[in-house]
């Protein structure tokens, strides 16, 4: 019998997935491009609206089938009004709208395992969740749920808002992954125009935090990509063509740079 000592150990991909509102819409197209090269995901980790796209896709919902549903969705999908002195918004409708395309479920019935990024408002630190016995559409909420716009998340006796403000490089230990490949859908470029509302203000003052976490940093194959344009709004759905055709481009004209780490 013959024995090959030498052969290569397959690498665990991981791919990360920004938050950045509506511009996560952008990641349909960078599944849509890993689909299309036959690229491995083996894991997926998500932060607010990275998160709602990534939890959709480990459910086993294809690239195609989510560009349709953000065909027919709007900003109404994810609001609803409640009169609260914690936010403008309840969070409840993030996570009806997740139940409503994959059911409850939990995240040991996902096809593709994912890690939901979240910050404990208590302890102020990050959480990964990932549990197998958690609630999906409950863990993807508390992700997405932006201080002041929408109202903190409670799941399991702890209050959680969006993950994105308080990501910690160490994390990275938690990762069961050997290549990352983090995609983020909130541009590093200046300004065009200074932010003069309120949603503004308090947009781009969580982008800034996003921006100062958003490299993950570690000693394994890293690659860091910007999957959107800085003048894409991040409320606005009329561009959801252009940002999903945005992230496929990115993955597409950084295939060499992928396929050397894969």
């Amino acid at each position: 019998m013959k024995l090959n000592f030498f052969k290569r150990k397959k690498k665990q991909v991981g791919l990360f997935l920004s938050g950045g509102a509506v511009r996560g819409i952008a990641h349909i197209g960078v599944l849509r491009a890993f689909e299309e090269f036959n690229y491995p995901i083996d894991r997926i980790y998500g932060t607010s609206s990275g998160a709602i796209i990534g939890s959709l896709y480990c459910s086993g919902i294809t690239s195609n089938d989510l560009y349709k549903i953000v065909q027919n969705i709007s900003i109404r999908d994810f609001i609803k009004f409640k009169l609260s002195r914690q936010a403008f918004f309840s969070s409840e409708a993030i996570q009806v709208f997740i139940e409503k395309h994959i059911g409850k479920i939990t995240f040991k019935d996902l096809k593709i395992p994912l890690g939901v990024f979240t910050t404990n408002i208590q302890t102020a630190k990050s959480e990964l969740i990932m549990d197998p016995d958690y609630d999906v559409a409950t863990a993807v909420r508390a992700s997405s749920s932006i201080p002041g716009i929408f109202t903190p998340t409670v799941m399991n006796n702890k209050t959680y808002v969006d993950g994105a403000l308080s990501y910690d490089h160490e994390q990275s230990r938690l990762y069961d992954c050997d290549v990352k490949i983090a995609c983020n859908a909130i541009s590093q470029k200046e300004l065009v125009r200074t932010p003069n509302s309120i949603h503004e203000i308090m947009d781009r003052a969580v982008e800034c935090m996003m921006i100062s976490k958003a490299k993950f940093q570690s000693d394994d194959y890293h690659l860091q990509l910007d999957v959107i344009d800085q003048s894409m709004s991040s409320i606005d759905f009329k561009n959801r063509e252009s940002l999903v055709e945005y992230g496929f481009k990115c993955i597409e004209n950084n295939r060499k740079q992928i396929e050397a780490i894969l």
